[in-house]
Parts: C-alpha cells; structure tokens; sequence
C-alpha cells in the first residue's frame, strides 16, 4: 500500500494544506497543495476558532477540489501541524549516563539520550520535537560517535522545542470542527530547515529564516546539527501595516502595495517609475499616488530592523561567522523584492531562496518556498510513519 500523508498550516496570513505520497527510493512527491487567507488568525493565534475553522474547511476543500480534476476522491482524516508564533520556545536540556564497562556502548548513548528526553516540562506546554546534538565523555568532546571511548559519564545535548499547550488546543479544535484530526504539532523552521537544507549546509553552516506573517522562525545549524532556534515576533505583516500607516492605506492596498511594488532596498531599481498609483478604496475615494522612494524607506527601516534582531541572536550563539553556507529564505516573506540583497548586505553572508529540494511536487507552486515548511512535515510523516497511512484515497470506488 502507497502510503499518504497531510500537513496542516494555519498561519496569520494563509491557511495551508498539502498532500504527500511516498515514491520509489524514499523520495516523498506532494500529490496536491492548497492554499486561502486565513481568517480569526493574529500574530499565529487563533483568536476565533469558527473563523479559522472555516479556513480549514475551505482549503480542504480547494484540496479535494484539485484531486478531482485528477480523477481521484480523497478522504483525509487526518494531518500534521505545523506551528509557528512567538509561544514557541527552545531550551536546551542535558541527559547523562554512568558508562556501565568503562567504555562507551550503544546502551549508554542510549539512555543517556532517554534521560534526555525524559527532561519534563511545565504543564502549560507542549512538546514540538526534541533535537539531539552531540556527546560527551566526561565532559570532554563533542561528537555524534562516542562509542568505544574510555570515561565514566557520558552526556548528551539537546534542544527541547515547545509551545503553549493551550495554542496547539486551539488549533485542534478549529481542525476538528472542520472533521480533521491533528496529529503531532511540528515546528515551522525546523520543517522547513529540513525540505531545503543539505547535509553539507548543516555541516558548513546555515541559517534558515522562515518569514511569515506575524513572526519569522529561525533554525541555526553548525557542525551537521542543530545549534538554535526559535521565534521573532516580526514577520511580513508588520510590513503591511507600517505601509498602511505611513500611506494612511487600507490592508488591503498596504498589501497589494507590499507584494506588487516595494523593495526592501531603496532604490534597488533606478528605471522603476518614482511614483505609485493607489486606487481609491472606494467609489468616492480618487486615485493617488506616492513616492516609490518612500514606499521602499518604510519598508527598509522595518526589514533592517528584522535582520539586527536576528544578528544579535546569531552572534549571542557565537556563530554569525560560521555561517560557510549562508542564510536560506523560506515562507511567503521570502517573496519580497530584494530582502535576500539585504540580508546579504546585513548578516555578512550569502543568502538564497530555499525551494524544497528534498521532496517533489512543487514546482508548479506560485512560490515554492513558501511551502517548504509543509513540505519538512510531510518528510517528517513519511520518515516516522512509513507503516501507518494517514487518510483513505479512494479511486473509482476502490480503497488504495
């Protein structure tokens, strides 16, 4: 049996959902994608669960819509969570072990990686993933294969990724109002890390910036693993709104301004009109413009003031000039006209788009790395659930 899986990502701007099936060599190809607003969502919080339950309701449906046209019925019964906001938090936990026979077994690293994850955390939150970093033998080493080494402690580092308990509530309450069970909440920036990352990047070096709508997720990778993570409270529709402000616009041309027109460098591009046109809101509103110069300094000032924010947190892990691999962009922020420039200019280091290269299917997406966080969840299922189909498809009346 072909196995299935879904992700499920309900954003501040876009309710996301998308359809993975396990192919040949272990490669996983997303089958369907779909995307709509989101409503009753602020700063990635569900602040109206019947609002957000709706979104899912509708971007199922664009899901069964587009399966179809294809000739096939879907039933999905279930699909994984990809969270994101600024409850998200990383700690950093330590599990030790007494080394039974002098040397270090396989049973050792082992239970000193349960103790690890036997850490407890406060009632109020909820597990995201936990990452296992590197060994050591009585406090000396770093390394992944400690097996065979001479020593009488063995411990292991890991990053613990949680969330609030009661925002992962929320969101499976709008999915279950919708008929959708949530299966294990994911973090953004690390799924997303793992859709466009290679093994040479994490080994080199890289920063992955998930840009959303209300916050960007960061995962920061040295030496082949993980070195940090976590959430800053900006994102793409802090842009919108200083535009909104600036322009005395509504949300909506703010928007339509951000992604037809601005630049997060000025003056990126000297043969561009220095004026813009600003419909009328409504019948009685005129036409207008503004300065495009202005445009893209309101624009500057808040994308430099993401990049410190995300310098200074780089540079307190003691690796902005590790960063051999540079930055990857990922999430629908990244489509902004000239941010990878500036990041380049602002953290000192390459910077590039990330498409999802660990899976396919995506190509005909309208902008591929916006999708990279779903598509990381998607390898996530396949990686942990090869045996254990997550929803029905039916074709012609036939279960698969």
């Amino acid at each position: 049996m072909t196995n299935i899986y879904a992700a499920l990502e309900i954003g501040t701007s876009r309710t996301v959902l998308a359809v993975g099936e396990a192919q040949s060599g272990q490669r996983l190809r997303v089958t369907s994608h779909a995307e709509i607003a989101s409503a009753g969502v602020r700063k990635s919080q569900i602040f109206n669960i019947a609002m957000s339950s709706q979104s899912v309701k509708s971007v199922l449906k664009e899901i069964e819509r587009n399966q179809l046209e294809k000739g096939t019925v879907i039933n999905i019964e279930n699909a994984f969570l990809v969270v994101s906001g600024q409850h998200v938090k990383a700690d950093r936990f330590q599990g030790s072990a007494q080394i039974a026979r002098r040397k270090v077994s396989a049973e050792d690293m082992e239970e000193a990686a349960r103790n690890a994850r036997a850490m407890p955390l406060p009632r109020d939150r909820e597990l995201l993933d936990i990452i296992e970093g590197n060994y050591s033998v009585d406090g000396y080493g770093g390394t992944t294969t400690p097996e065979g080494i001479s020593g009488q402690i063995i411990r292991l580092d890991t990053i613990h990724v949680h969330a609030e308990a009661n925002r992962i509530n929320d969101a499976r309450t709008a999915a279950g109002e919708a008929h959708l069970e949530l299966r294990e909440p994911l973090f953004a920036a690390t799924c997303a890390a793992d859709a466009v990352l290679s093994d040479a990047e994490r080994r080199d070096g890289s920063l992955v910036l998930d840009l959303g709508g209300g916050c960007t997720g960061y995962a920061l990778y040295a030496d082949g693993g993980l070195a940090a993570t976590g959430v800053i409270g900006v994102g793409g529709n802090h842009v919108t709104n200083d535009i909104a402000c600036a322009f005395q616009a509504t949300q909506a041309q703010a928007e339509e301004l951000k992604v037809a027109e601005a630049s997060a460098i000025v003056g990126a591009d000297p043969d561009a009109a220095p004026r813009i046109q600003i419909p009328g809101s409504s019948p009685l509103m005129e036409q207008r413009t503004i300065s495009r110069h202005a445009l893209d300094t309101v624009v500057n000032a808040r994308c430099r003031e993401l990049l410190a924010i995300i310098r200074e947190t780089v540079e307190e892990a003691g690796l902005l000039h590790r960063l051999h691999a540079g930055v990857v962009l990922t999430g629908g922020g990244a489509a902004l006209r000239g941010f990878a420039d500036l990041a380049r200019r602002e953290l000192g280091a390459d910077a590039r788009l990330g498409f999802p290269s660990q899976v396919d299917g995506l190509e005909d997406a309208a902008f591929p790395p916006s999708f990279a966080a779903i598509a990381g969840a998607l390898m996530y299922a396949h990686r942990n659930y090869e045996e254990k189909s997550l929803f029905q498809t039916i074709f012609g009346g036939f279960r698969k």
